[in-house]
């Protein structure tokens, strides 16, 4: 709403402006005001740059979106020269108006219908220029809303993909956390069909759920693992983009837990007043070195892309041993 008024003050100012400047150019508009009577060139300008603000509305708001952007010039071309044979005709309607009165200068009038079409072709590009301007942003936002909803979409699927492999492998060893992990899992997926659908989400709450998908991987681990879960700094009263860290950790234990293999998965969460790190470090267990970390690396590059910009910060790290994501990110104030 802030901007909005901003935005209107903006353009008060501007047409003021507009009005006042050709009143610089001459002077032999002063005195403004003559014995309590508005001098008649200065009132003529006064009433062609009001004229001009109107066709400049107009324009914008209506002539543009109905029949130029529809490309029905047919309509559109002829209408804009009525608006401007119309404004012509009404400002000759009275010589006074003109600045340049007969005599001295021969061609008053033609110099003053001149200098009306060229200030009305400049309204014209003006009007033409920040409607085309305006277009272009809000369909490159249509468009990063979209591929947002995109990303998103592809997260529930490799999300349920990668879970349910690990409770498959629960019920194949027949483990008694097979049934808790089915319920801690339906509670995360709550989550991510409701809460990870906005725009923005409570950091406090995706620390929870990351912490409850945490919770259900430990189910599966063995003493072969050696796992680190660390959170550092206070979470509350921020946002974030829901579900930017949990891909990152769902490949930590996809490519570093083994049955067989020794391994370590070190997790953290860090808050440092308004950057967020988060730092994971797997093993690369030996028959998956040649593997890549799959779909979830990359819809996390993208989304981070797109939502955050120039305000974080990937390291990758692919060794040969160990695999390694560290991602800070500036919140806004």
């Amino acid at each position: 709403m802030t901007n909005k008024y901003i935005r209107i003050g903006i353009e008060a100012l501007v047409w003021i402006c507009f009005i006042v400047f050709p009143l610089i150019l001459f002077p032999t508009l002063q005195p403004f005001i003559d014995k309590g009577i508005i001098n008649p060139p200065l009132l003529g300008i006064v009433i062609t740059h009001s004229l001009l603000i109107v066709f400049y509305y107009f324009n914008y708001y209506y002539a543009l979106p109905r029949f130029y952007f529809t490309r029905r010039y047919k309509t559109y071309f002829p209408l804009i020269a009525g608006c401007l044979v119309s404004l012509i005709l009404i400002m000759l309607s009275n010589r006074n108006f003109n600045p340049l009165p007969s005599p001295p200068f021969k061609y008053a009038t033609l110099a003053f219908t001149i200098s009306i079409a060229l200030r009305f072709l400049m309204m014209l590009l003006l009007s033409l220029g920040f409607s085309s301007y305006n277009r272009l942003r809000l369909a490159e936002k249509e468009k990063l809303k979209t591929e947002l909803s995109y990303l998103k979409a592809q997260i529930n699927p490799h999300f349920l993909f990668n879970t349910l492999n690990s409770i498959y492998a629960l019920t194949v060893k027949r483990s008694d956390s097979a049934p808790e992990s089915v319920t801690r899992l339906a509670s995360i997926m709550r989550y991510v069909i409701t809460d990870a659908s906005l725009d923005k989400v409570s950091l406090e709450k995706e620390i929870h759920y990351i912490s409850a998908y945490i919770d259900l991987e430990k189910l599966r681990l063995t003493n072969k693992v050696k796992f680190k879960y660390e959170l550092k700094g206070d979470f509350a009263g921020v946002k974030i983009a829901p579900m930017i860290f949990l891909p990152l950790i769902e490949n930590a234990f996809k490519y570093g837990v083994s049955t067989h293999e020794n391994s370590e998965i070190d997790i953290q969460i860090t808050r440092e007043q308004n950057i967020i790190t988060f730092l994971s470090k797997n093993t690369k267990l030996k028959h998956d070195k040649n593997n890549s970390t799959g779909l979830g690396l990359k819809n996390v590059k993208k989304r981070l892309e797109l939502i955050y910009g120039g305000k974080h910060e990937i390291i990758i790290h692919n060794a040969e041993d160990f695999f390694s994501v560290k991602l800070s990110i500036t919140l806004n104030d």
